[in-house]
């Protein structure tokens, strides 16, 4: 056979159909064996472990309440020890002349910087509470101490105890009065020396047995434990009255006799203080003519009608009682000197049956000035 020659050209244009076949051929087969490799990995990705992976998470703290905040604090602050302070300084006399007598200067006039303040505000700040600052104000505020009496608590920087000492107090429930002396004693013993307070009693009259309030300095702390405890009274205790014992016990305040309320509420809101812990009976009235001193024991009771028929003896009491809208506007009144109100917690003394108009007073006093309310029976002491 003879080999056929062919024209270069038609050459040239099967060599070029060649290639161009060769490279689709090729493409596809490219284009084939990624699609089978994809393929694969998909798959792979199902069956196979993931991988770790590590996730940083915001967290969110939220900041405590006020109230538990100031407990916390309390705690705090009770635990780091107290200084302790003499009640005036004296010399042992190393020369022929001794020192003077320092005069007395106002709690009020001495600026005093608590280190523990400064500590409670890094800590406040290194835990993360923005929300508020210090230990709060007003009920607490700033180097106060945690207060509790007949299980109402609170913080205070200021603190009056006022105590109802009428005879139905004694009278009525024997012997159970002494439960008001010891809630009254361990709320003083448990007071920081960056607290200021003072006690208050009252019948036909008002007694306090400071001026104005004091510091908590452990001999002040001592004197109110044994003033309160001396505290006694009934009808068989004719001395024990704002014109006997009483009055020589303290500062007093006389607008009437009775059980007179409003004068103990008007003396205590006039120490400015912050906080107030009232405990009565319920009964609030006013005489109709003021108390005259009782007659010296042993003497005769010739009028009739003093002996034990008497609201504390001396003469018959005769009164009104005073009205919801008297005291509150009372109280109202006296708080409007103060820079900030104070809160009255108020503690219903029950020594008989509750009587439903006296508890909405009381209730009243409570809740119209941020206090709280509780009810005791005395005979549970």
């Amino acid at each position: 056979m003879s080999a056929t020659t062919l024209d270069p050209r038609t050459a040239a244009r099967l060599r070029r159909r060649r290639l161009i076949i060769s490279v689709v051929v090729a493409s596809l087969i490219i284009h084939f064996m990624g699609a089978i490799g994809a393929g694969i990995w998909v798959v792979a990705r199902y069956f196979l472990p993931p991988a770790a992976t590590f996730e940083v998470k915001k967290e969110i703290r939220i900041a405590a309440e006020e109230r538990e905040h100031r407990m916390n604090m309390a705690e705090f602050d009770s635990g780091r020890p107290k200084p302790s302070f003499t009640d005036k300084m004296s010399t042992a006399r190393p020369t022929e002349f001794s020192l003077p007598e320092l005069p007395l200067i106002p709690v009020e006039a001495v600026a005093t910087l608590d280190p523990s303040d400064i500590v409670s505000d890094q800590l406040a700040g290194l835990g993360g509470m923005g929300g508020g600052s210090g230990t709060g104000s007003g009920g607490g505020g700033r180097g106060g101490s945690a207060v509790n009496f007949f299980g109402i608590s609170d913080m205070a920087t200021r603190v009056i105890i006022v105590v109802d000492v009428s005879d139905s107090m004694f009278d009525r429930q024997p012997g159970k009065f002494n439960a008001v002396k010891q809630e009254a004693e361990k709320l003083i013993k448990g007071l920081g020396v960056n607290t200021l307070f003072n006690l208050i009693i009252y019948e036909g009259g008002s007694v306090a047995m400071f001026p104005e309030v004091r510091p908590a300095t452990d001999s002040n702390k001592t004197s109110a434990a044994e003033w309160i405890q001396s505290v006694d009274g009934g009808m068989n205790k004719r001395s024990m009255s704002y014109f006997g014992t009483y009055s020589k016990m303290g500062t007093g305040l006389y607008e009437g006799g009775g059980t007179r309320l409003d004068t103990a509420m008007k003396q205590a809101l006039s120490m400015r203080p912050s906080t107030i812990f009232l405990i009565t009976d319920g009964e609030i009235n006013r005489s109709s003519r003021g108390r005259e001193p009782d007659p010296p024991p042993g003497d005769d009771d010739k009028d009739g009608k003093g002996g034990k028929g008497g609201k504390g003896g001396g003469h018959q009491f005769t009164g009104t009682k005073i009205s919801k809208q008297d005291i509150l506007g009372i109280i109202k009144n006296a708080q409007k000197s103060l820079e900030e109100p104070a809160k009255i917690h108020v503690i219903h003394f029950l020594t008989k049956l509750a009587k439903k108009d006296e508890e909405d007073i009381l209730r009243s006093i409570a809740r119209g000035n941020d206090g709280r309310f509780k009810a005791v029976k005395a005979e549970d002491y």
